[in-house]
């Protein structure tokens, strides 16, 4: 039994003793990250917001595929925070998420992350605690590889969201009221004239005797869709020609974005962090928490509009890639709700009809098996 515990005390101590001298050849990145209430204004309107060093979104991290990061997040507010890195590969107590794998910061307290880098991609890092990703605690998380697919291009982050003046708290009593608020701010809200000129008229007098909401693709009206924490942001400090491998992250609340490129197709090259065979789209919707690298060329000349668009076209941001004159993406047709709810009254329709002959052919097999 001594024999078997001492073999094993020397297998463990070889195992550290192997991977010590790696976590010593690791380059470590260290940041530090402050989160605070301070004043913003996307809107003209000042509000408050929960800032991480001073702005939102919060800044980049960036790594390289084999560092250690070192990250201290310091309270500064009079509730507790927590931070998770969304996609990052791991130790489950270094995840972050409160009272479930990692505790809870406290007011001004401070913690301290220490985790290895094993991956590359793009990937971003939120708050996992009450409304406090809505109101600001997000940002981009950017980590090379050893080996660049695209070693000649100059990276860029576009980090999209969506933005209310109001307080969060408030949004959830409005919401779980079920009123038409939001749809009336955002002059969505069906009615009978608009049904009868989208002849949609039965599925709307249907749905209007239901007990709840009329149907929508968002169900908050927010004061503004952000790029890089403005209404529209400029690629900066690229020459033309320049390729650039633009990481775009939706770090939105409730906002899905069709994008879409003025010059033309956008070349994807990865997504959620992972690179994928290169293909080109007109069109692409980029979902909540999702991340898509694009491969662009600055332009020669003029600056080049790439658009993203609310799903429920309720409003849009830019972010241009060039300099000069403003050539504009293509506007993109706001979805009709009454098509929707038409198409939907249709397939419910087809699927109780389904249904009967189901049924239909049930009974008609039982009937042969008593011939």
């Amino acid at each position: 039994m001594k024999l078997i515990f001492k073999k094993l005390f020397l297998i463990i101590s070889f195992a550290w003793f192997l991977s010590f001298p790696l976590t010593l050849q690791a380059k470590v990145v260290t940041y530090d990250l402050f989160i605070k209430e301070s004043s913003v204004n996307f809107t003209g309107k000042d509000v408050m917001a929960l800032t991480v060093n001073g702005q939102v979104p919060a800044p980049t991290l960036e790594f390289t595929e084999g560092d250690l990061a070192k990250i201290r997040v310091h309270n500064q507010m009079m509730m507790e925070t927590s931070i998770h890195w969304h996609g990052i590969l791991l130790p489950n107590r270094q995840d972050g998420v409160s009272y479930l794998t990692t505790p809870p910061i406290l007011p001004g307290k401070t913690h301290e992350f220490e985790f290895p880098i094993i991956q590359s991609g793009t990937y971003w890092y939120h708050s996992h605690t009450m409304f406090q990703e809505q109101q600001g605690v997000y940002g981009p998380i950017v980590i090379k590889a050893k080996e660049e697919n695209f070693p000649k291009t100059q990276d860029k982050v576009l980090v999209l969201s969506d933005w209310t003046n109001e307080n969060p708290k408030e949004v959830m009593r409005t919401l779980k009221r079920g009123s038409h608020y939001y749809a009336l701010k955002k002059k969505n809200a069906p009615s009978l004239v608009g049904a009868i000129k989208e002849k949609s008229l039965g599925a709307y007098l249907k749905n209007s005797l239901k007990s709840m909401p009329p149907m929508d693709l968002s169900d908050v009206a927010y004061d503004a869709f952000l790029a890089n924490g403005k209404k529209e942001d400029q690629l900066v400090a690229a020459k033309p020609g320049q390729w650039i491998r633009l990481r775009i992250v939706n770090a939105s609340a409730s906002t899905y974005f069709y994008l879409e490129y003025a010059k033309g197709p956008m070349k994807i090259i990865a997504a959620d962090g992972t690179d994928v065979e290169p293909f080109e789209d007109n069109r692409l919707l980029i979902a909540i928490a999702e991340t898509y690298d694009l491969l662009l060329k600055v332009p020669k000349e003029g600056a080049y509009e790439l658009r993203a668009t609310a799903q429920d076209g309720s409003g849009h941001t830019s972010y241009f890639i060039g300099s000069g004159k403003k050539n504009l993406a293509p506007e993109i047709p706001k979805a009709s709700l009454y098509k929707m709810e038409h198409g939907m009254h249709n397939m419910h329709h087809n699927m109780a009809n389904m249904s009967d002959m189901a049924n239909m052919d049930h009974s008609m097999s039982h009937g042969s098996h008593g011939m």
